[in-house]
């Protein structure tokens, strides 16, 4: 009788531990297929603009010099416009410039000479490479062997955006802006000071710049509506995502 007791005592057992352990592993699958559903993975408090975003193009309106829209890319000598979003609020804008000394003078009907420089223009422009380089352009780098004038601007700060009213706000940190409202290489504020003669915006210690943007939803572009660095000259950036 005891033997029997123990043997229905162990099968209970038995039983009792595998009613367990399959109530255990169903509801793991469960929480599994749970998670597979759940749509709340926090991607809702990104903001859409958070990215890498390239220029495709740019153009602008000045109110003072233009009566339509205009090439700000080609105007501006600008080979790449990059803008990095952060998800933590902060932000990068690298601005890469570049022009063919050479090209620019002749298309002005000037002389070029790699070591006189250009000359011949009517007044528009009579400067050494150099000179003509890091004076009239304000860039800092000069190829002599492509006669190549270029800068890379790099700009941080910080970024807010209100996605009800589809607008962005860029503060960024110091930099110098010069007569013709364009950045300028310059890093110090007595040699910005100097270079705008009271003219240009000058050194900006702080700046903020308003945005209106939209996001196509087909190909996921964004386009940006504001001003460049000087109030006078409304921007749309044209940029997409990679």
């Amino acid at each position: 009788m005891d033997r029997l007791a123990m043997l229905f005592n162990n099968i209970f057992s038995k039983m009792h531990f595998a009613l367990i352990l399959s109530v255990l592993i169903i509801m793991s699958c469960e929480e599994q297929v749970d998670d597979l559903w759940d749509t709340d993975d926090g991607t809702d408090q990104i903001s859409p603009l958070v990215g890498d975003w390239y220029a495709d193009s740019m153009s602008a309106y000045d109110s003072y010099y233009y009566e339509e829209w205009y090439d700000l890319m080609l105007d501006k000598n600008l080979e790449e416009y990059n803008l990095w979003l952060l998800s933590d609020g902060s932000f990068q804008m690298i601005l890469n410039q570049n022009i063919v000394l050479q090209d620019e003078c002749e298309a002005f009907d000037g002389t070029w000479d790699n070591s006189s420089g250009c000359s011949g223009t009517d007044d528009y422009v009579d400067y050494a490479p150099l000179t003509y380089c890091n004076y009239w352009h304000e860039y800092n780098q000069y190829d002599i062997e492509t006669t190549e004038c270029s800068q890379d601007v790099s700009i941080e700060g910080t970024w807010t955006t209100n996605e009800e009213s589809s607008t962005l706000k860029l503060s960024m940190d110091s930099l110098c802006i010069n007569n013709y409202s364009d950045l300028s290489y310059i890093l110090d504020s007595e040699s910005c000071e100097s270079l705008s003669e009271g003219e240009g915006a000058g050194w900006q210690t702080t700046l903020a710049k308003d945005f209106t943007y939209s996001i196509d939803a087909t190909n996921g572009s964004i386009s940006l509506d504001g001003y460049w660095f000087g109030d006078s000259t409304m921007v749309k950036f044209y940029l997409s995502i990679q």
